[in-house]
C-alpha cells in the first residue's frame, strides 16, 4: 500500500483534530508517551471521545468497554452483557476472589458483586483517574468492604502468590506490556485450579495490521506492538505460561457493529440514555462497523479467552 493511500485510511474524526491546536498537542503527547493511562484519562466520563462531560452526572454509568450487541439495544445494557461474557467464561461465582486488572470506573466489578455474589475483588489499574473516581463509587454504594481498588499494573500484581481464585482483564490486556507478562503474574497470583479469562481486541488470524495508519492509531492507544497476534496463537502463549484447557470464542459480529452505531448516534448529539439500537442480519453478518478499526490500528477481532491453572 502506498503512502498517500495509508493516509487515507486515517479516520475523519483523527483529521479534524488538526483544526484544533490544543487537540494536536494532545495527539502528539499521545504518539510520544503511548501511555494508555494518558488515553484513558482524555477519555474522561465517556468511552467515546468528545463526549467528556466532566462527570457532571452522578447518575450517569461510566462503563468503558465496547458493548456485547446480541441481545443488548442501550449502551450500558451492552457493557453488562460484555461483563456477563467474560464472567460466565470465568465461571464466577460466590466463593470467588477475584484479580480485576484494568476496572475502569469501577462498574463491572459493581456489577460482578452484584450479578454473581462474588466474595471479594482486588481491581488494578494504572490510570489514577479511575482509581480515585472507582473508590470513590464504590464506597458510595457500600460495598469497599468487598471491593478493594488500588493503583498498580497488572504486569507486576502487588498480590501474593496463589492467593486468588480468577483473574480479569475486561477490554484491557491489549494495552499490558506485555500481555504475556501479564499471563505470568496471573499464573503467579492463582491458586491451582483458578482461571483466567479476558475479553480482549486482536487482528483477525492471518492480518498483520501495519502501515502508518495503523501505527498511529496503536501509538495512541498504548498498545504495544509485542501484543499483535491472532487468537490461535493467543492460545499458545497461554500455554507456554503454564495454562491448561485454553479457549476462544470471536464475538467480533455482536460488538464491532452495535459500537459503530452507536458512536454514529452519539456523535450527531444523541445522548447515551436516548440511543437505542437496532441491528439488521446483514450488519451483523457483515461486521458492518469493523473497517474503522481495520484503518486505525487493525483490531478487527473480539475475543472472550479463558484458560485454567492446572490444579
Amino acid at each position: 500500500m502506498g503512502l498517500l493511500e495509508d493516509f487515507g485510511r486515517i479516520s475523519s474524526a483523527t483529521l479534524s483534530l488538526l483544526k484544533n491546536p490544543a487537540a494536536v498537542a494532545r495527539e502528539v503527547s499521545f504518539l510520544l508517551r503511548s501511555n494508555p493511562a494518558d488515553y484513558y484519562a482524555f477519555l474522561g466520563d465517556d468511552v467515546l471521545e468528545a463526549q467528556n462531560e466532566g462527570f457532571r452526572d452522578p447518575r450517569k454509568p461510566l462503563w468503558l468497554n465496547l458493548g456485547y450487541w446480541e441481545t443488548a439495544r442501550t449502551y450500558p445494557a451492552a457493557c453488562q452483557a460484555m461483563a456477563s461474557a467474560l464472567a460466565d467464561a470465568a465461571q464466577l461465582g460466590p466463593k470467588d476472589v477475584v484479580v480485576d486488572c484494568g476496572f475502569g470506573f469501577g462498574d463491572q466489578d459493581m456489577f460482578w458483586v452484584e450479578r454473581y455474589d462474588v466474595r471479594r475483588i482486588l481491581g488494578l489499574n494504572v490510570t489514577p483517574l479511575h482509581v480515585k473516581v472507582a473508590q470513590e463509587r464504590v464506597k458510595a454504594v457500600g460495598l469497599a468492604d468487598r471491593i478493594e481498588l488500588m493503583q498498580g499494573s497488572a504486569t507486576a500484581m502487588p498480590i501474593e502468590t496463589a492467593s486468588v481464585t480468577r483473574v480479569l482483564a475486561l477490554e484491557s490486556a491489549f494495552h499490558f506490556d506485555t500481555r504475556e507478562d501479564f499471563f505470568r503474574e496471573a499464573f503467579r497470583v492463582l491458586q491451582p485450579g483458578g482461571r483466567i479469562a479476558t475479553a480482549d481486541c486482536l487482528p483477525m488470524p492471518g492480518e498483520s495490521p501495519t502501515g502508518l495508519a495503523n501505527w498511529l492509531g496503536q501509538r495512541r492507544w498504548g498498545l504495544p506492538r509485542a501484543n499483535l497476534y491472532d487468537r490461535n496463537e493467543y492460545l499458545v502463549r497461554l500455554q507456554k505460561a503454564g495454562f491448561v484447557n485454553p479457549s476462544a470464542r470471536s464475538i467480533r459480529n455482536h460488538v464491532f457493529p452495535g459500537m459503530g452505531k452507536y458512536s454514529e448516534q452519539r456523535n450527531a448529539g444523541v445522548a447515551m440514555q436516548d440511543v437505542a439500537i437496532e441491528l439488521s442480519p446483514e450488519e451483523i453478518a457483515s461486521c458492518k462497523g469493523v473497517e474503522v478499526w481495520a484503518a486505525n490500528g487493525g483490531l478487527t477481532d473480539y475475543v472472550i479467552i479463558s484458560a485454567e491453572k492446572p490444579r
